[in-house]
């Protein structure tokens, strides 16, 4: 590998680091923006939808607190469950306090996930009149009915102002249905849902928490993200809101109304260093039956894609461009999981299998560049010879590679090639739930950064020999002129720097991104020591 190879490859991964961090991501689920009285959205064609006429969000000095109705006792522990999740409620408030995942680990790898924060709940209701006058349902104890045989529980508030019943059914998925039944009351204009708590979190290495833990919706059609490094000031929206979610790097807590609700505000927030948010919706008529869809659990594309909404967004799959080979990989992946219940080996046996069909092209490529290095002499004495003469001297060095059977350019061709590979392989690796916990060797876990450095180091070390076996030989260096020894010390000292600068790139990557890149370059060293070998 030449030079002006290694540059163009260390530029490209800088370029793709910098994309996948700073611009991918904001390009194609943009973040909600904040104005005083218009909220703009850009979407992926750089096209703003204004929304004008913004209410402010309910004012909490406006709020009346409902009394606590002392003849109704306190149930913080009101269960749902099925095979793979447990929600538990309290009828102080109506509200989910708790939701565990029974087929995931915390990062000690022996608790259950448990989604919400500690003394965190969400789906608490604050009502709102036509004169402005808010009731926080948030001390309010619900009488309830729980049928455990339909996984279905019901509250009801009776007070004077009115009927509230909020009635949760939990499917045999991750799914809950909340219907929300108000009758009897005058002037309802509309209500609030509390996600305030945000999102726990569930993994060791929170180094990238900023950036990955978000507030994703989908506001008129358009994909609205924002990261919690950009929630230090509330972020609000007004529009048609067909779904909205909190997420953390591998679950989601997300909400779904009918076609015909109105939910039409959010505000996005930061709470305890989590991303929070609550929901508005608009109500007519003094009887209102209002049905949502909880989705409360891992960040699963397939199950996610059911919905038939555009909420698979939620998953990180890189940029749009690339979604393609990112899902075809992830087929393929675990495709090959299906038959080798290692994901190490499976990464290893991917790396192998792609080396094989890119075989030819990077055969051709190294046997160009080792026949570059043979005919060097040639082409110095061509250039010197017609150095006045620009169009005879291109034309005598297009005949010596045909000669030869040399292409200048394909030594680039395959390293090129790779670069899509990389980019749809990246948010894969490092976001696929199916990485997540799974261990392979001294690695704890192949989403995540190898913890002592010793994958990243290996891949730097067989880089440097694949340069090294690259570099001229003593022969041929002896036959060039000071300023082409010149050229070459640099060359050297990039030899050495290149690596170094890798492995400094790869050590904050997914190891199983990692693992891959290894693979390939051990591939290759043993390759280009072959093809050196035979023409050298």
């Amino acid at each position: 590998m030449d030079k002006k190879t290694l540059l163009a490859v260390l530029l490209i991964l800088v370029v793709f680091w910098l994309s996948s961090e700073f611009i991918w991501k904001n390009k194609n689920t943009q973040p909600i923006q904040q104005q005083t009285e218009q909220e703009n959205f850009t979407n992926t064609s750089n096209q703003t939808v204004e929304h004008s006429n913004l209410d402010q969000t309910i004012q909490e000095t406006e709020t009346e607190i409902i009394e606590l109705d002392n003849d109704i006792d306190i149930n913080n522990n009101i269960v749902l469950e099925n095979e793979l999740i447990k929600v538990t409620f309290s009828n102080k408030g109506a509200v989910i306090n708790s939701i565990q995942l029974h087929d995931f680990f915390m990062k000690d790898k022996v608790s259950l996930v448990e989604l919400l924060n500690e003394n965190g709940s969400i789906l608490n209701t604050k009502l709102t009149d036509t004169t402005g006058n808010i009731s926080n349902y948030s001390n309010v104890p619900f009488q309830y009915e729980l049928n455990e045989a339909s996984r279905k529980i019901t509250f009801i508030s009776n007070t004077e102002k009115g009927i509230y019943k909020k009635i949760f059914t939990l499917s045999d998925d991750y799914e809950v249905r909340l219907e929300t039944e108000l009758s009897g009351f005058e002037n309802v204009s509309g209500y609030e849902l509390d996600f305030g708590s945000g999102i726990a979190d569930t993994e060791e290495y929170l180094k990238m928490k900023s950036k990955e833990y978000a507030v994703i919706s989908q506001v008129d059609n358009d994909i609205n993200k924002i990261s919690l490094s950009k929630l230090e000031e509330d972020r609000k929206a007004s529009g048609q809101i067909d779904w909205a979610a909190v997420r953390s790097k591998y679950f989601t807590l997300a909400i779904i109304p009918d076609e015909l609700i109105e939910m039409n505000k959010i505000s996005a927030f930061k709470f305890e260093e989590s991303p929070s948010m609550k929901l508005s919706v608009s109500t007519i008529g003094a009887q209102i039956n209002h049905k949502f869809r909880l989705y409360m659990g891992p960040l699963d594309y397939g199950r996610l894609k059911e919905y038939n909404n555009g909420i698979e967004n939620i998953v990180e799959m890189g940029p749009k461009f690339l979604q393609g080979l990112s899902k075809l990989f992830l087929w393929f992946l675990s495709f090959l999981y299906s038959f080798i219940p290692s994901w190490g080996l499976v990464i290893i046996i991917f790396s192998i299998i792609l080396k094989t069909l890119l075989y030819p092209l990077t055969h051709k490529s190294f046997e160009s560049t080792t026949k570059m290095q043979k005919i060097q002499p040639l082409t110095k004495e061509l250039q010197a010879k017609y150095k006045g003469d620009p169009q005879k001297m291109n034309a005598e060095l297009k005949k010596l590679y045909k000669e030869h059977g040399v292409n200048p350019l394909g030594g680039c061709l395959p390293m090129l090639l790779q670069m899509p590979v990389i980019f749809a392989l990246y948010p894969l690796l490092r976001y696929s739930m199916l990485l997540r916990q799974a261990s392979f060797g001294w690695l704890p876990d192949l989403s995540e950064p190898d913890p002592i450095w010793a994958l990243p180091f290996l891949m730097a070390v067989f880089m440097f020999v694949q340069q090294k076996l690259m570099a001229p030989s003593k022969k041929n260096l002896d036959e060039k002129d000071d300023k082409q020894k010149a050229q070459m010390q640099t060359q050297k000292m990039m030899l050495y720097f290149m690596p170094i600068m890798m492995f400094f790139i790869f050590k904050g990557l997914s190891s199983g991104l990692v693992l891959y890149w290894t693979v390939f370059s051990i591939i290759g060293s043993v390759q280009q020591y072959i093809i050196k070998k035979k023409f050298m």
